[in-house]
């Protein structure tokens, strides 16, 4: 005969496992973040130890990966990659920290349940980018619009700025543009980049903004019209060269004048029926621009070499962070490649030397290391590291 006492125990021992099995229950993650000390900063080498720690936490709780087409040379293969955490954990428990040498280690606990979703895993790199005045064909035609020359690229920057894709520099030089629109003036183009250490330099025209009358209602009336055309092209700061070159047009009906009374881009501004109309051809532009900066490769530059770690002019501004790997390319620029025209290169001829994986990060700049290690004594100021466009995100 059953004992009647059979179920009861089977469901106390179910709950126990139940209990014990929860994720309340759960042991604590653990990890050791390692970071050196700077003469007198030992606080600021517990944040960087400790931040450390966390990246290794959030690893753990799932990656994503990218990684960037190959390049070789002399039958050694470099690869970009980064690999970002798709968790953060926001409170943690010191465990234990201590020294050996210059370096500073600190152990960390989290709970598996603090970890949250991280929103910015699926950020590239922010590109930088120099936006020059606009050149304007017919200036009496903007006579009803403020300095319209400045404010226009000013309001283009702070919107590409704000798409979180870009870091930008604003220019008080106008590249000229040449006869067919764009400026054929690549070493004015170089200049500029170096001067604002920018991958990419923006310009453009403000080809029309006339009044016309627009026939209505089967042609039986007309109507006062007026259009904004502008014209934006997109130089590479490297070689000077002209990569993209895009055109916008908006007409409107209605009121006519905008008013210098209105600050460009403000409220009132684009409250008129003119005013918007700009500002919606600004924003076309701004698209069709983005699009074509954002399939082009990420790249910064050396800007110092101190024996092994080699520093480049992008930090956690520009979305680098440690662990990514970036190929290092050295220029030549005795071996420039010509088209038609013998005075405008079509760029430089370029070969890798090894690959820079980045060990630290400030918001300006970021610290690095060569692999292979020998390959650091062949590095200098000025040669490029770049991150060629993903072909095998990680899932």
């Amino acid at each position: 005969m059953p004992s009647k006492f059979r179920p009861i125990g089977a469901a106390l021992l179910a709950l126990l496992l139940n209990v014990f099995s929860s994720p309340a229950f759960a042991a604590p993650l653990e990890a050791e973040g390692v970071a050196s000390i700077p003469d007198g900063g030992l606080a600021r080498a517990r944040q960087v130890a400790i931040r450390d720690a966390l990246e290794q936490l959030g690893l753990r709780s799932g990656a994503r990966v990218d990684v960037a087409a190959g390049a070789s040379t002399g039958g050694k293969t470099f690869e970009s990659s980064r690999v970002q955490p798709t968790a953060d954990f926001e409170r943690y428990t010191v465990l234990r920290e201590w020294q050996t040498g210059a370096l500073l280690h600190v152990r960390i606990a989290v709970k598996e349940e603090d970890a949250r979703p991280r929103g910015s895993v699926h950020l590239g790199y922010k590109k930088k980018i120099v936006v020059t005045p606009f050149h304007v064909r017919r200036s009496p035609q903007l006579d009803d619009v403020d300095d319209v020359a400045i404010r226009l690229p000013q309001e283009l920057l702070r919107r590409m700025a704000a798409s979180g894709k870009f870091l930008g520099k604003e220019s008080a030089y106008v590249i000229s543009p040449g006869l067919s629109g764009p400026s054929a003036d690549t070493a004015a183009v170089r200049r500029l980049a170096s001067m604002y250490e920018s991958q990419f330099v923006v310009s453009g025209e403000i080809i029309d903004a006339g009044n016309f009358e627009q026939p209505a209602y089967y042609g039986l009336i007309k109507k006062d019209a007026r259009r904004i055309e502008l014209a934006f092209y997109v130089h590479d700061g490297l070689t000077g060269v002209l990569l993209a070159r895009r055109t916008a047009l908006v007409e409107q009906v209605g009121e006519r004048r905008v008013g210098r009374d209105k600050p460009f881009g403000s409220a009132s501004f684009a409250a008129t029926l003119f005013g918007g109309a700009i500002l919606r051809a600004l924003d076309e532009g701004i698209a069709a621009i983005s699009a074509d900066i954002g399939a082009l490769p990420f790249m910064a530059k050396v800007v110092q070499v101190q024996g092994e770690r080699i520093f480049i002019d992008a930090g956690s501004t520009a979305s680098a962070a440690p662990g990514d790997q970036l190929v290092i390319y050295r220029l030549d620029p005795r071996q420039q490649v010509h088209g038609a025209d013998p005075r405008v290169p079509l760029g430089t001829l370029e070969a890798p030397v090894g690959t820079l994986s980045i060990v630290q990060v400030q918001p300006g700049f970021a610290i690095g290391t060569v692999t292979p290690p020998a390959a650091a004594r062949q590095v200098s100021a000025g040669d490029m590291v770049r991150f060629d466009v993903a072909v095998m995100p990680g899932r």
